[in-house]
Order: C-alpha cells, then sequence, then structure tokens
C-alpha cells in the first residue's frame, strides 16, 4: 500500500462545488475560512469586529494550521455542505443573500458565541445546527472561526432521499476537489488522517482497518512537477519504484485510463503481490492505483484489496470514485468568493 503525507501552505480557503456534482441545491462555489488565536485571558470578543480581527490575525499562526486544514475544515466541508442543501430545501422563499460570521469555539469543540452582521432565513437556519454541533476540539479556546458566505446561481429544492454531498478535499487558497461515493460504501476523512492520507473510502459498515478492501486519497510528489507529462510519469515510476522495495516480486501491469468527470484520464496500474501495512504481516494484496495529474498537484488513488474473489466489483468502485472526480482552482469559473492572495 501506498501512502503519502499530506501538506499545507496557507490558511484562507477556496472550496468548490458544483450543482451536479457537490451540491446540487446550492452551488456554494466558494467559501471562504480565517481561523484566530484565542482572546487574551480566555475573554470572548466583544463585537463581530473585534472576533474578526482575531480571526485576521490567526491567519498565518503556525500553531493551528494543522487544526483547521487538517481537522476542523474537512469536517465543515462534509457536514455542512448537507446542512446547506437541507436548509435550502426546507426553508420558505430562501435568502441566497451574502452573509458572514464567526463562531467562537470553546475546548470541548461547542459554540460558545456567534457573531453576525445580519441575519437571513438561511442563516437562522445554519444556526440551529452550529449551536448544536460539537466541533472536533481546537488546540486553544476560544478558536475563532470567521466565515464569508455567498452562493451562486438559484437554488432548486431536492428531494428528501438525495444522498449527502460527496467528499471536498481542500487545499486552502490553492485548490479543491471531489470523488464520486459508490453505492454501499462510506468515506471518512478521520479514518484517513489516522493512517496518513487525505480520504478513505471502504464498503458500508467497514472501516479502513478492518475491511477487506479499501479505497484511499493521497498526493504524490514529482521531480518536475512544472511539466505536468513528465510529472506524472515521474509520480508513476517513484511510486511503483517504493512499491518494489517492499514487494520485490511485485507485478505490474497497465490497464485503460479511466475519464474523470472533468475529461482528465487518470493513468492505472495493476499491483499484484503489494504488501498491505494494514496487516502487520507479510500478507500480499491486489492493488489498483490511479494517477491524476494536474498543474497544482498529481493526485494518487489507490485500492486495495485482501480478497480476490471481490476484485470485480472493487474495481469497479475504484472506476467510479475515479471517474468521479473533479478539481477546483482559484481560476477556477464562477468562483462566489475569490482566492486571498
Amino acid at each position: 500500500m501506498v501512502s503519502q503525507p499530506t501538506s499545507l501552505r496557507s490558511l484562507a480557503l477556496v472550496t468548490c462545488a458544483s450543482s451536479t456534482a457537490l451540491m446540487k441545491t446550492i452551488s456554494v462555489i466558494g467559501l471562504m475560512w480565517l481561523v484566530t488565536i484565542p482572546a487574551l485571558g480566555g475573554e470572548l470578543a466583544k463585537s463581530l469586529e473585534d472576533a474578526t480581527a482575531l480571526a485576521d490575525a490567526q491567519e498565518q499562526a503556525v500553531a493551528t494550521r494543522g487544526y483547521f486544514a487538517q481537522t476542523l475544515l474537512p469536517y465543515y466541508a462534509q457536514k455542512y455542505a448537507s446542512v446547506f442543501q437541507s436548509c435550502f430545501a426546507t426553508v420558505p422563499q430562501p435568502d441566497d443573500g451574502s452573509f458572514s460570521f464567526v463562531a467562537a469555539i470553546g475546548i470541548d469543540g461547542r459554540v460558545i458565541r456567534l457573531y453576525n452582521d445580519h441575519e437571513t432565513n438561511i442563516f437562522v437556519c445554519l444556526r440551529e445546527t452550529l449551536n448544536k454541533d460539537v466541533f472536533p476540539k481546537p488546540p486553544a479556546s476560544p478558536y475563532y472561526l470567521h466565515i464569508d458566505m455567498k452562493f451562486t446561481d438559484k437554488v432548486e429544492p431536492q428531494p428528501s432521499s438525495t444522498e449527502g454531498a460527496p467528499p471536498l478535499i481542500v487545499e486552502p487558497n490553492q485548490y479543491s476537489y471531489t470523488f464520486g461515493v459508490p453505492k454501499d460504501w462510506e468515506f471518512s476523512f478521520e479514518q484517513a488522517r489516522e493512517r496518513g492520507v487525505r480520504l478513505a473510502f471502504f464498503p458500508k459498515g467497514g472501516s479502513f482497518i478492518t475491511s477487506s478492501s479499501v479505497i484511499y486519497i493521497s498526493e504524490v510528489d514529482a521531480s518536475c512537477a512544472a511539466n505536468s507529462v513528465c510529472a506524472v510519469s515521474d509520480a508513476v515510476a517513484k511510486t511503483i519504484r517504493e512499491a518494489r522495495h517492499d514487494s520485490p516480486s511485485l507485478q505490474v501491469a497497465t490497464e485503460n485510463p479511466v475519464k474523470t468527470k472533468d475529461g482528465e484520464k487518470a493513468l492505472i496500474r495493476i499491483l499484484r503481490g503489494a504488501k498491505d501495512p494494514r496487516q502487520g504481516t507479510d500478507a500480499k494484496d491486489n492493488e489498483a492505483l490511479g494517477f491524476i495529474a494536474h498543474d497544482e498537484a498529481i493526485i494518487l488513488v489507490v485500492l486495495t484489496a485482501r480478497d480476490t474473489k471481490t476484485w470485480e466489483q472493487d474495481y469497479r468502485a475504484f472506476q467510479e470514485i475515479v471517474g468521479g472526480h473533479r478539481f477546483f482552482t482559484c481560476n477556477s469559473p464562477n468562483l462566489a468568493t475569490p482566492c486571498s492572495r
């Protein structure tokens, strides 16, 4: 199994979605977040302006970058996309006007106080969840989270049976991307972080450790990143070389590329006899590797399967995840909030 640690570059966020992929009802194409150091002595900020100033001060704080980008951000992106979707589907005459607020989060993860510039009926709906939610525990309290919210496109209600929004991986102020979610599979950011990868998929009711087959997402470095063709070739060679180091008898085959929702082609390699580090033994797996090259990053999707009997259905799930991939940058059209430079 191949795994690569994630990286962090900055604290302002662009998180992207489309009306057909992430949330048909909401098109929250852009969000910008700023987080902040706690107030002196643990006292709460007295006004929205004070809370926002504290948030601005946190933008460069090294101590909170990991919590923001690796814990808080994935949590919010995963949960609150469906919260907004529900609000727009249930609130009479939903107001798609912009609004801003700051949430002061306590050491237990609960919101101590909300500061807002004005109220729309969507913010009122959102506030109900914010006040009841338990966020991942912050490194210090109060922990200020500043959100500027803008919406694009008119919002249409969805049937109540609509499944939740697909996962969104964010590299703050750089890029974001999402994937398809196969039927009868689920995903977890938390379990992925425990293994040093960005996102993990596994059959419903299973887990990243216990499931016979899992799919996970990471990013790979390449020595010639300025050239996408060179970079992806370098990434494939490097990944195979590292896999062979752990499994000298590894067999590698080239499979047909998989077309993503963006129209890109993922290069596919099939590995037989790859070591599975989840086992803690010398057990060998079959793996499928999908390399998706972008100018900003090379994304690696890995299927690792212990049981060869389920390979065909596992590979179909892998193809669906890769095929549902979409990638967004600061230059993507129709961003509601531009990147912070």
